[in-house]
This record gives structure tokens, sequence and C-alpha cells, in this order.
């Protein structure tokens, strides 16, 4: 194992690598190979280089523990040490950097020092000032030359102040070996900024001949700005010094502005008794951003004002000019208002606001100035939006097949300003007012003068308009939906449709079914709507998300579709998919329930092969098969034209790239049923694709999508999005949970039981060297390179927590080591004392090796193991016995991912989580192994956690923590990754109470 690190020198960045070998310079060029860094390293552009490490014995302490073993004596000396270093040019460094926050480095056995990522939030910082033209271009006197560059105008001081606090000490390790290098961290961070932005814009243009001779001063300046070797080659001394006095005396305003301790805003206020806007110029301090100062009172000197900035500094006047100066160059309003006496600002009539808010007002903030706009414009107050309203005409039936998505209705067209309707003569006189700033029934507003041509010629149309019923559907559920060139934010449905909004929305019932004839046995009351659900939204053509616990039925519930769909004539087979697991599951409950429905399994090897799978598959009534075989067999499987596709386990779906998902939504069929415990594992995202399934079309194209729901909701954490996306997919998700008393009321009681443990001092030890290490590269990082590291930490300390051997994996004694086995060892054998049978999950299929291999010597008999490795086929014997056979072992440990859905396991009746998935839903799953209709006992789950570390905490954090994914349905994973630095390491770190005496 090898680590990278960058150390700065004279503002030039140095690579070298850490490592156990002796010859420095071949490290480094194997770790580079390794991670396909293709640059060269050779002596003649290396360089031999003294760093200042802490050590120990002469020895250098490692970075981290995978390079070595750090001692837990602190006591320790810098010390230096000679290693082989390799100049960065900055295009190196930004692939580095690249490689390090991107690049897949699995396996290379090379990890990046902190220095990287914190190098990688440099070039971010010079890229981003770059973009925003936060530079100037300069000359200055260098070893009796002159150079052409470009500096930085650093107008974010809390970026550079954070470069400052999070710099890593490697970073200033490198320097003279008679003493420790000391230079300021502030004067690194400047050079670098300086020297970055310099060559990111050299770089970017074609440079030139250095030979090529210029007839001004002024010419062969602008030629070095761009120049690799940055010489202004001029014979006369005098006029270089000239045009550097110049050059200081132009750059000026901008050095005031940048280091005022002032903004200078601009507020567009409306009109009141009049048609005129104005604009006025405020003073604000930057340390006090609640303050509004007027700047003509300030330029008069007098009042209160003066005295109030006198404890902000500097100079407020010498400011307000320099910034108006500069200002007055983006917008005319204000270079023509520098001429009258008063300097309070401008007025502007409609078509002068509305310039100043689409042009004016963004080149002014990318300036760095504050500017203030209406509430209305920047979407924080009633907003009113020119759109058109839709109103169908009443719908028919078409055929027994119902009204499908593609189905087209008519309907009739209506201009709408918010929840009102304009008429056409009110259109008419907007648009003669040419003026795209409006004040409509006492609210000032945007109006486009082309939307309103666009609406005017909506609504004199004389064909006739129709629309599908899946783009009604959407808009009526809360999609933008365009017509034209404007936005559909409202429709009105009439007749058959309207019965079906109704019901849709909850406004009205769907009516109750009968269970059909053929169907075996009774369905309860929440099964019988269920099934009823299914009916309704089959009859409409739509597709329906079955999201109940898992044990109350939701197999159940589909077999009752389809056996009604038999009994009234349907011929065509429904494909049934599902995980291996089950499969077997399926083809035994449609025996019991529907024994008149024909069966059919397509799975294993010997499985029939496309005409022959056609024949057979069209001779049955269900055809099951595993998500595995889906995209395997999707050329053939997607040529039979399916009465209707049900994915159970729809979760497997939820990445809608892969295969499986492709697949899935590929297929022909008359209706879609998906069922899950869990329609959202991780964050929205999942979904779209359950939804594109169930119902193409309805959430848009994935784009669409991400940029209206997925960005404002995962990343923005936007409400009113997370509402209208339930009120898009809540008509075609039914949720119902088995803890709710109105739901069912039969089953035992469930009893969760949490089991503090403790770590032993080697697992403490470990644990904290993991969490100090990894905090620390965790602190630099930034992008999905940091989500990686947060998961990767929480999963190496998860390791911990569970057994040093599952840690190091180095097949090491077991006993003893562990707080968390100790606790288990008790606990199991008071269950077996009792007869009792247990469930043991663990999200590692590693961990689940060692507990079988250790409790089966432990307690001297047979413990099942069930992980993904297992085939079906001893899986289902596993599970047979277990279930059936009194002398089948009462230890059944089993891996959350292969064991946590799916199965009967209903004679245990104690379930252990040795470790936490820390997803509610899917622990919750696993738990419904034995805690499902068919459970006669009391259930005791127990949950272990080991307190004093990352899983009391995430504990604590998930009984409070209400997940953004909640708003929709189900719940978040992977929302540990949005902590702050602070907040995850605070999470990780080791408490006292964590070790056991």
């Amino acid at each position: 194992m090898r680590a990278l690190h960058i150390s700065i020198v004279a503002g030039s960045f140095y690579l070298w690598s850490e490592g156990s070998e002796t010859d420095s310079l071949k490290q480094l060029k194997r770790s580079l190979k390794a991670i396909e860094f293709k640059i060269k390293i050779l002596k003649g552009n290396s360089r031999d280089a003294a760093i200042w490490l802490p050590a120990k014995k002469n020895i250098p302490i490692p970075s981290s523990p995978l390079l070595g073993t750090v001692p837990d004596n602190k006591k320790t000396i810098l010390r230096p040490f000679h290693t082989m270093a390799r100049p960065l040019l900055i295009e190196e460094a930004l692939e580095l950097c690249s490689i390090a926050r991107n690049g897949n480095i699995a396996d290379t056995g090379i990890i990046f020092g902190d220095s990287i990522y914190w190098m990688d939030a440099v070039l971010k910082a010079a890229l981003k000032l770059v973009a925003e033209e936060r530079m100037l271009p300069s000359i200055i006197q260098r070893d009796r030359q002159w150079e052409a560059r470009w500096v930085p105008v650093i107008g974010d001081e809390q970026q550079i102040n954070e470069l400052n606090d999070n710099m890593p000490q490697v970073c200033r390790c490198m320097g003279r070996e008679d003493r420790p290098p000391d230079m300021g961290r502030r004067f690194i961070i400047n050079m670098l900024l300086a020297k970055s932005i310099d060559a990111i814009i050299r770089n970017s243009g074609s440079g030139g001949n250095p030979k090529i001779s210029h007839d001004s001063l002024h010419d062969q300046w602008l030629h070095a700005l761009m120049d690799k070797d940055a010489i202004v080659r001029w014979h006369d001394e005098n006029q270089l010094y000239e045009f550097s006095k110049q050059m200081a005396d132009w750059s000026r305003p901008i050095d005031i502005i940048a280091g005022s301790p002032f903004n200078l805003c601009f507020r567009l206020a409306e009109p009141e008794d009049n048609d005129e806007w104005r604009v006025d110029y405020l003073l604000q301090p930057k340390s006090d951003q609640s303050i509004y100062l007027p700047i003509s009172r300030l330029l008069k000197k007098a009042g209160k004002e003066i005295k109030q900035l006198k404890r902000f500094g500097g100079n407020p006047v010498e400011f307000i000019l320099a910034a108006l100066g500069q200002a007055s160059g983006l917008c005319s309003d204000i270079s023509e208002s520098l001429k009258e006496k008063d300097l309070w600002g401008f007025k502007l009539d409609a078509n002068g606001a509305f310039a100043f808010l689409k042009e004016y007002a963004g080149a002014l903030r990318a300036s760095g100035f504050n500017v203030l706009l209406p509430s209305w414009w920047v979407g924080q107050g009633p907003a009113k939006i020119l759109g058109v309203k839709v109103k169908t005409k009443n719908p028919q039936m078409q055929g027994s097949g119902g009204l499908t998505l593609d189905s087209m209705i008519e309907f009739d067209y209506r201009a709408s300003l918010g929840d009102e309707e304009l008429t056409l003569d009110e259109l008419i006189s907007l648009a003669k007012m040419k003026a795209p700033l409006v004040k409509i029934r006492g609210q000032w507003t945007q109006i486009d003068p082309e939307q309103i041509s666009y609406a005017i010629d909506l609504l004199k149309r004389k064909t006739k308009n129709e629309m599908p019923v899946r783009d009604l559907l959407a808009a009526a559920l809360g999609s933008k939906k365009e017509a034209g060139e404007l936005t559909i934010d409202s429709v009105e449905v009439m007749g058959q449709l309207k019965d079906l909004m109704d019901r849709l929305t909850g406004r009205a019932e769907f009516g109750m079914v009968q269970q059909p004839d053929g169907f075996i046995g009774k369905l309860r009351p929440y099964q019988k709507r269920g099934f009823s659900w299914f009916a309704f939204l089959r009859k409409w053509g739509l597709g329906a998300c079955l999201a109940d616990d898992m044990g109350l039925g939701k197999t159940i519930q589909s077999l009752a579709l389809i056996q009604k769909e038999q009994a009234a004539g349907e011929t065509r087979p429904v494909l049934v998919v599902c995980p291996t697991t089950v499969v077997n599951n399926w083809l035994k409950e449609a025996k019991v329930f529907t024994p008149g429905l024909e069966v059919m399994v397509h799975h294993g090897s010997d499985r029939r092969k496309k005409d022959r799978f056609i024949d057979a598959a069209n001779k049955h009534a269900i055809v099951i098969s595993s998500y595995g075989l889906l995209h395997r067999d999707i050329g053939f499987l997607k040529e039979i034209e399916w009465a209707g596709v049900i994915l159970d386990e729809a979760q497997n779906i939820k990445n809608p790239e892969t295969k499986k998902s492709r697949a899935a939504r590929s297929l022909i069929s008359d209706y879609r049923i998906a069922l899950t415990g869990t329609p959202v594992e991780n964050h929205v995202g999942d979904l779209w694709a359950l939804m594109d399934f169930l119902n193409p079309g309805l959430l848009g194209s994935q784009a669409y999508f991400k940029d209206e729901f997925y960005r404002p909701i995962q990343l923005y954490r936007k409400e009113d999005a997370a509402h209208r996306l339930k009120s898009m997919t809540g008509p075609f998700i039914l949720r119902r949970m088995k803890t709710d008393k109105k739901i069912i009321s039969d089953l035992p009681e469930k009893m969760e039981i949490k089991d503090y443990c403790n770590l032993t001092k080697e697992q403490a030890s470990l644990y904290k060297a993991v969490a100090d290490d990894m905090a620390e590269q965790i602190r630099d990082t930034e992008g999905i390179n940091r989500k990686g590291l947060v998961l990767s930490t929480i999963m190496k300390l998860k390791q911990v927590c569970n057994h040093p051997v599952q840690f190091a994996r180095d097949n090491s004694s077991i006993s003893g080591r562990s707080g968390k086995l100790q606790r288990l060892e008790e606990m199991l054998q008071e269950t077996l004392e009792l007869g009792e049978r247990t469930l043991v999950f663990t999200q590692f299929a590693h961990m689940g090796e060692i507990l079988q291999k250790y409790l089966q010597d432990y307690f001297a008999q047979e413990v099942f193991l069930l992980s993904g490795s297992l085939s079906k086929k001893k899986r289902d014997i596993m599970v047979d016995r277990f279930q059936n056979d009194k002398k089948a072992p009462h230890i059944f440990i089993l891996s959350l991912k292969a064991g946590g859905t799916g199965l009967n396991l209903t004679e245990a009746n104690n379930v252990i989580h040795y470790d936490r998935w820390w997803n509610p839903a899917v622990e919750n799953q696993a738990t419904d192994r034995a805690f499902r209709i068919g459970q006669k006992k009391n259930v005791a789950v127990h949950k272990y956690i080991v307190a004093g570390t990352l899983e009391e905490r995430i504990d604590e954090m998930i009984e409070e923590k209400i997940g953004i994914a909640g708003m929709v349905v189900g719940t978040g994973e992977k929302w540990l990754t949005e902590l702050s630095n602070e907040d995850f390491y605070e999470m990780i770190k080791l408490g006292s109470e964590a070790i056991g005496e």
C-alpha cells in the first residue's frame, strides 16, 4: 500500500509517494502507473527533496493505518527525510485531482493523501474565479525582467478562509534539510491561486511566437499575457516603469472595491402612485448585511448614518465613487445618473424596469454587487404566470379495455393568470399595452408580450384540440405540461374522466369488487380493498404499485386480480417477475389460492427458449420468471402480448440504466403492477423508473424528472416539489403498514429491543485509528468522491464494531475479541435453552461465515447460513427444514441482501440484527421474515448497537430524522452522506463509553 502527497514550495506543486520501499523514485513511478496517471518520471525531471515528518525513533509515522501501525503514544518529533519529488504543471495537477475525485482506484494499492484533495479545492477555487472573470491583467518586475501576469480579484473571503483552515500540514512539509519550512498558510494560498489562474488562462490561449516584435509596448504586453514565458520584451525601461504605474492606477478602483468592508446594493422598487419605477443606491456593511443605508445621505456627510459607519472602518465615500464608476460600465442608466447632483439612484418606465430585471441585474450580481428585486420576480411571493387552462369534453369509454394512457381526449383552452381566467378581450387589451410588466388586479407581474400573443392565437384557433390521457393526467396531477409556448397550469375534466380523477385523488371512493369465483380462501378487508384498487386502475388501463408491508399478502391480492380477469374471459398470460428466492413462493401460493389457473415457471438452464417458450406461455394463465432472466430472455419475452406484467420486489428496477430495468419497461402488456415494500429505498430518484414502468411518460423524461423533482427535492429539499411529486405519484401507490391496527389486528405483538454492546480494547484501538484517519480525508474532499469516502468510512467502522477479523480479513482467532459476539453468545444460549428459533441478520456475507463457523463450534450444533452464493435448490431445502423439521437447526444466519426479502420463516420468534443497515424500511423487511401472517408467537427483535460509536449516534438520528423521501413515500438510506464535515466527525468519533471493562 502506498500513498500520494503534494507539497508546495515557492508556489509550485511537488508530487511524492509514501510507502515502505527505499527507492522513492521507483515507488513513485509504480504508484502513478497503478492509477494510470501518465506523466514521465525521470531523474532529470525530479528532485531530491527534504520532507519534515513526525517521527518516532527515527522512523516516520505513517499518515494512515493502511500504511503501517500508528503508535498509540503521540509523543513525536519532526525530522527531515529524503524522497524524490516530481514537480507538477497546472494541467498535470488538474488531471491528478480529477483521478482522485472521480477515478476508480480499487485494487491499485494506492491511497490519496489529504493534500491532493485540498489541492483539488484550490484548483476549483481558481477555476471559479476564472469562470466569474474575477482576475485582472498586470505587469510586474521580477529578477530584472518585466512579466505580464494575471492576478486574482478575491471576492469570496469565506472560501479562502476555509482553504486556510483546512490546509493539511503535509502541504508545508517540504523545504531545506537544516530547518523546517515556515511559509504562512495565507501566503501559500494567495500564491497558488495567482499561479493557477495565470496558468489556466495562459493555457486556454493559443500562445504565440516570442520572437515576434510589436510596434507598441501595449501590444507587446498583450502578447505576453498569453505567451508561455510571460516576459514583456521591450527596449525602453522608462516606458515600462510608466506603463506599470498606469496599470496600477487603472486597477486601483477595483482594489478599493475588493478590499472594502462594504457592498454596493441596487434596489428595484415598484411604482406607488404613478408608473415610475425606482432603482435606489444603498450601502451595506459586509459584516452586518441586515443594514442598508441610502447613499445620498452618506455623500452629504450628514445624519446618524455617518456615525453608524465609523464602526465598520474603511472609507465609504471612496468606495461608493469607485463602485459606482465600475457599475456604470455595466448599466447605461447608472452611467447617466452619475451626471446628477444628487446620487440617490434613477427612475425607469415599465420597459426600463423589465430590462433591468432581465439584463442588468444579472450582470451587476456577477460583478459582485448586491441586487434587491421584488419578491414576485425572484419566486418568494405570489408570482402569477400567464398559462393556459384545459377544459375537457366528456370522454367515451373505448371498449372493454377501458380508457388507456394513449386515448385521445377533446378539450378547449382557457387563458389563466394564477387562479383567475383571462378572457380574449382582456388579452387583447394587454397586448395593446405592449409592456412586459403590468399590474393586474392589484398584483404586478411579468407578462411577455409574445406569450400574450401565443395565448390569443391559442384561443382563436378553430381546430379541434386533442391530447392523450397520459398528458392530461400528468397536467391535472401537477406536471408542467406545455401547450405550444405556454404551460398548462390547471385541468378541468368532465364525465367519466372526472370520475377517474375524483377517485385517483381520493375525492371519491372506488367501488369494492366481489372476490372472484375460483379464488380459494377469503380476502381480509384490507386485501379486498387492495384487489379492488387493482381492478379500478386496470379498468382505466393504469399501472399500480402496491407498497404494503411484507407479510400483508401482496401476492394474494395480485392473484385475485388475475383470477378475476381469467373468469371474465381473458386468455392471455400474465408475466410475474420476482427474485429467485421468491419464485417458489409464487408457485405455491398460486396452487393454494388459484388452483384453477395453469402456472408455468420459466427458470433454470433447462427452461424453454424462443418459439417453445412462446407456445408454452400462451397455454398458461401465469408465467413466473426472475429478474436475472428478464434481460437475458427479453428478446422473446417482449414478443408476447401479455395481459399483465407484475414485478414483485419491484425495487429491483429502481436504477433506470440497468439492463433489467430497461427490459421491464420494454415489455408489452395491457396493465402493469409493481409490488414492493420500499418504493423509495435510497432517494426519490428511485420513483422515476418505477413509475415509467407503470405509466410510461407520466413523470416525463428522465432529464425532466431530474430537473423538476430529483434535484429540488434531494439536493435542495424543496417541499413544494416533494408535494407536487407526491400528488402525481400518490394515486398510483397504495401504501399500508401492518402496525396500523386499522389494517390488520390479528398478528401477535412485535417487541423491539435495543441491545447496547461494548468494544474490546482491540476494537476501540482499531476504531479510533480508522475514524481519525478517514475523518481527515473526508474533511478535504468534495462531491461524489466525498460521498464515497463517507460510505467507505461507515462501512469500515461497522466492520470494526462487528469483529476485528472481519475488518482485517486475516483468519485469526475469533473468541473474546468482540463485544457484540459476546452478547450474541449470551442471548443464543438463552433462546436455545427455551427451545426457540432465532434469525440472525448481518449486512456482510463474510461476517455471516465468521458467525457460522464460530457458533457451530461454540454450541456444537449445526447453524444455517443463507447468503447470495447459495443455490436456489439448497436455499429451498434449508427454508423448508427450518419451517417444518423439528430437528432442524434453531439458529439461522442470513445476509441481509440475500435473506431480507421473499422468505417465510415464521417458526422463528427471535430476530437479531447483528449489524445495522440503517434503513428502517430494509431492516423491517428482514424482520418480516418472522413477523408476518402465520406467526403465532410474540416476536422479539433485538438490534445490536455499540455504545459510544457511530452505531449509537446514527440510531439516535434515525429516531429523530424525517427523511426527505418520506415526503413522497418510504425512507431514504444514503442521507448520511449529506452530513456536514463537523457533524460527520461528531458522529464517528469514539466515546469513552464504548470500551467494556
